[in-house]
């Protein structure tokens, strides 16, 4: 729906554009009226129109200054003039100011239908035009903070890509730059996984938006850090900057009904003279942000309190070994009592920072993905994921079950992928044996119908049925003897030779040894 604002300074005549228009027939809702050009900017203001139509003659503030200071307020508005005067000079300066018609009284409906019908067509198309613009300066804005965030990993500058920062928004030379993360913590978001990225999303607007009313620049964009912003200030005042942010943070609070318990922390980096430093403070951002792990104030500033990059933890090497033992067997087991003993060690730090925790977490899934590559296991997204959890942690403990739920699932998840395929060459050898056990089978007939080498067939085979195989062929064979003596049909003899045996008494002999009676007085008691 367009929003609508109707201003005559006659309340009859409010009435008779309200109730002669199907407003909402026509996609339009009227949001305000007012009586009078002051209150009539009151509602540019607070409703934010698409449309304004108004009387030419309104108190307080004629109808043509009005329009001048609609404008200001909000360019894209458009206006309808309705007049009892048809002085050409009012039609002139009308026109000047881009509004839309000039309909005099008394109002025809049809005139007004056909003036909104074709207003509401220019306006679809402005809204197409603006939407192409909007997403353009989106992916540029991502182009630059994707920059940024390569120089502070250690990457290349790339620098025209750093400097359309300055260029493409007209900056003038001086002022301040720095960098923001505003990271929303939701409690438990990996198990909401959709929720997050909406909150996210939404997250961008609201810091879009917010900044937009700030006399600054700026880019931003989401990542899993959370809202990375770079902004630029003529001239940085810290209780306009401080009053802004703590808006945001506010406004993503405000979720609190979708996202119970969901807080959110604004971190500053220090102010810088050049883009060529604001990689410098999007690194100090992001290390205050990480901290958040272990101390948990909603407003970091650089400024205030300088991150000391040289806080580092580094795992015990043996204990790293381990860990890359625990995982190249897909033990469980082994590493949760790795992660539990680590954990203790990391949480006795003292200090301790979130820099430090974040090493811990690397340095273990670094361990068990080394550990996994040796058998040339290794999922991508299962990394990107654990990844992205980091930065879904609030605190030290839901980043031990993170690498508790997400390592161990992993890993049993690999060791089921491996008994299957373990599996599979049994499960046609079972078949195989099932097609060709009356026949003179040996090992290696089955082995290399599979496509193994014998010895090691048997010791999977023993591995995966408990029994070896010859054992396994001549259950199979007793089996099915079995049934056969049950009928009428067959003889002995003809039993043996029908179940893979051509010596009878070998046959007699063997079945003795595994039911307990001979073949015959089988036969003779289900007769």
């Amino acid at each position: 729906m367009l929003r609508v604002v109707l201003a005559d300074d006659e309340k009859k005549v409010l009435l008779l554009m309200r109730k002669l228009i199907d407003w909402e027939g026509l996609g339009f809702e009227i949001v305000g009226m007012a009586s009078d050009g002051i209150s009539a900017l009151d509602q540019v203001r607070e409703k934010k129109p698409h449309l304004l139509v108004t009387d030419i003659r309104m108190p307080g503030c004629d109808g043509i200054d009005l329009i001048r200071q609609a404008k200001q307020i909000q360019p894209g508005l458009h206006f309808i003039i309705v007049s009892g005067y048809r002085q050409f000079e009012y039609a002139q300066n009308a026109l000047k100011y881009g509004v839309e018609g000039y309909l005099l009284k008394p109002l025809k409906q049809e005139e007004m239908v056909d003036l909104l019908i074709s207003l509401k067509e220019k306006m679809g198309e402005e809204a197409a035009i603006e939407y192409r613009l909007k997403k353009s300066s989106e992916r540029e804005q991502e182009r630059i903070i994707d920059t940024l965030m390569t120089e502070v990993r250690g990457g290349v500058r790339t620098s025209s890509t750093v400097r359309s920062f300055d260029l493409e928004r007209g900056l003038p030379e001086g002022g301040s730059y720095f960098a923001a993360v505003i990271k929303p913590n939701i409690p438990s978001a990996a198990e909401n996984q959709d929720g997050f990225r909406a909150m996210q999303k939404h997250a961008l607007e609201i810091v879009r938006q917010e900044l937009g009313q700030m006399d600054c620049g700026f880019v931003a964009s989401a990542r899993r850090e959370g809202i990375v912003a770079a902004v630029y200030t003529p001239e940085y005042q810290p209780v306009e900057v401080k009053r802004c942010f703590t808006k945001i943070r506010k406004e993503i609070e405000k979720q609190r009904d979708l996202f119970w318990g969901i807080r959110a922390a604004v971190c500053l980096g220090s102010r810088q003279s050049t883009t060529e430093k604001l990689s410098v403070s999007l690194k100090e951002a992001i290390w205050l942000c990480i901290d958040g792990l272990c101390h948990t104030p909603n407003w970091r500033d650089a400024e205030a309190e300088t991150p000391d990059f040289s806080l580092h933890y580094t795992l015990d090497g043996a204990q790293k070994r381990r860990f890359q033992e625990a995982a190249a067997c897909l033990n469980t087991e082994q590493y949760a009592e790795e992660l539990e003993d680590s954990y203790r060690a990391v949480m006795s730090m003292q200090p301790l920072w979130g820099q430090m925790l974040e090493d811990w977490f690397r340095q273990i899934l670094t361990a068990v993905r080394y550990g996994l590559q040796q058998d040339g296991s290794a999922d991508e997204q299962f990394y990107q994921r654990m990844e992205d959890g980091l930065w879904q942690c609030t605190n030290a403990q839901e980043l031990l079950r993170l690498l508790q739920d997400g390592v161990s699932g992993e890993l049993n998840r690999l060791r089921r992928e491996r008994s299957q395929r373990e599996a599979r060459p049994i499960t046609d050898a079972k078949h195989f044996i099932q097609q060709h056990y009356q026949e003179s089978l040996r090992l290696e007939d089955v082995s290399n119908a599979v496509g193994f080498n014998a010895t090691y067939f048997s010791a999977m085979f023993k591995k995966e049925t408990g029994q070896n195989f010859m054992d396994y062929l001549t259950e199979l064979r007793m089996n099915k003897a079995k049934e056969l003596l049950c009928g009428d049909e067959c003889s002995v003899q003809d039993v043996a030779e029908q179940v893979g045996y051509r010596d009878l008494k070998y046959f007699s002999r063997l079945f003795k040894k595994t039911t307990g009676i001979s073949p015959s007085d089988y036969k003779k008691l289900y007769r």
